[in-house]
């Protein structure tokens, strides 16, 4: 694994736009998704919205 360096500033951006994301509905529905597929849960185009 390489250390690499940024500046602080980045560094809390980063952190808040993760927040943000955690907090989306389109994280809990990706979560979701990956949770259904772990669990062997056949899904159809019309379960994943298409």
């Amino acid at each position: 694994m390489e250390t690499i360096t940024i500046p602080k500033i980045q560094f809390e951006q980063m952190q808040v736009e993760i927040e943000t994301l955690r907090h989306s509905s389109i994280y809990k529905r990706l979560m979701e998704f990956e949770q259904n597929i772990v669990s062997g849960r056949k899904l159809s185009r019309n379960d994943l919205g298409f």
